[in-house]
């Protein structure tokens, strides 16, 4: 008969079986987390937002320019340009 072996596994072949499941589960688990995952490494390098003024702002918190070099960017900023969408934006930088 081919049941008669599920009685002759006893408790410590159960505990081994639901030990595999339990770590199959966790590695299935793990590589759909990590396959999905967003806040990659190399992404947190470089600024996501397209504004030009927050670029300027975390490249001078990072320390890759020095004050008189973001001052000068900023009123560069400051006059008139135009928005990835073609509007055109005057003056606009935050105080």
């Amino acid at each position: 008969m081919m049941t008669g072996w599920v009685s002759q596994t006893g408790w410590a072949g159960w505990t081994v079986m639901a030990v595999c499941m339990l770590v199959f589960w966790a590695a299935v688990i793990y590589l759909m987390a990590a396959l999905f995952r967003t806040d990659r490494a190399g992404d947190s390098a470089r600024p996501t937002d397209s504004d030009p003024l927050r670029m300027l702002e975390s490249r001078f918190a990072r320390g890759d320019i020095d004050a008189d070099e973001f001052v000068a960017r900023r009123q560069l900023l400051a006059q008139t340009f135009e928005t990835a969408d073609g509007d055109v934006r005057k003056g606009h930088v935050r105080e």
